[in-house]
């Protein structure tokens, strides 16, 4: 009888810490709405606010830890944890939106801000109808607790690959950013065709090689920059790429907007679909002068 009262004990002071802890995360998530929000004026004390929000928050997870009765209950509360790597990531990606810096829309880039936020948010609420149950179960038996803990870890660990997928995306958008970044301050041509011939991607380089825009060769066939006498070499290295072959760099001639014809040299690379597919080409061009 006294060690089911000094666990229910245990689990009371867990679950008042708890409850502390995910009232912190609910005014954060509110935080970030008003910042949002206010946008331009003063944000600093928000912010502030949540920081110390935050400090609580760690302060209880290290106080927890120390009263922590199994390995299954540590990984709920892991990730409900604050994690101090999300810390910058949160303001840069806060002030980018307040800027209006991001080309993607509003909502979509708010929705990114606050997902992990909110997987956080529902780790903790886990945690605490976790404590919760427990203390209903303490004088029944130990399969009866292991049912609960397993079906408590499955929703976090669903959580948890969730909050993965959404930190993933942001990885790769980031990535994509900064390749879209140096494809349009490259001096080189960089485009991107089908295998058809068909352009669909031109930048600055390719705009003072060629001298065409590209509202002016989006959509219109490759073939336009290839002299009548090249069209059987660009016919066969097209096929050769579509056939998987390696295509070397090598030096021709194409030709501008204004009929000049240039020597440059070019690399061909494949553009692949998710599955592997060849479906399209991506050439660096350099002019060669004399």
């Amino acid at each position: 009888m006294q060690q089911q009262t000094d666990l229910r004990c245990v689990l009371e002071a867990k679950l008042e810490m708890a409850e502390e802890a995910l009232a912190h995360s609910n005014c954060n998530i509110q935080l970030t709405m008003q910042i949002l929000i206010q946008a331009s004026k003063e944000i600093e004390p928000l912010l502030a606010e949540r920081a110390a929000n935050i400090a609580r928050i760690s302060s209880l997870v290290q106080q927890i830890r120390e009263q922590v009765q199994s390995e299954d209950e540590r990984q709920i509360l892991d990730a409900a944890s604050p994690h101090s790597t999300c810390a910058h990531n949160y303001v840069e990606s806060l002030h980018q939106m307040i800027d209006g810096q991001r080309s993607i829309e509003s909502g979509v880039a708010m929705a990114e801000l606050m997902l992990p936020f909110i997987f956080d948010n529902t780790s903790w609420r886990a945690y605490v109808e976790f404590l919760r149950a427990q203390m209903g179960l303490v004088e029944l038996k130990d399969e009866a607790k292991q049912e609960l803990t397993n079906r408590t870890h499955e929703l976090v660990r669903a959580n948890q690959q969730l909050k993965s997928i959404v930190a993933e995306r942001k990885r790769v958008e980031e990535r994509l950013s900064q390749l879209e970044s140096i494809i349009e301050l490259a001096d080189d041509a960089i485009t991107i065709h089908t295998l058809g011939g068909t352009i669909v991607s031109w930048n600055a380089g390719a705009e003072s090689v060629y001298g065409y825009s590209a509202s002016e060769v989006l959509g219109r066939s490759r073939y336009i920059l290839v002299p009548q006498d090249q069209m059987d070499e660009a016919s066969r290295i097209l096929k050769g790429l579509e056939r998987g072959e390696k295509i070397p760099i090598h030096e021709t001639v194409n030709i501008r907007k204004d009929g000049r014809r240039i020597n440059v040299s070019i690399s061909v690379s494949p553009v692949r679909d998710p599955n592997g597919n060849i479906v399209g080409a991506a050439t660096i061009t350099r002019e060669l002068r004399n």
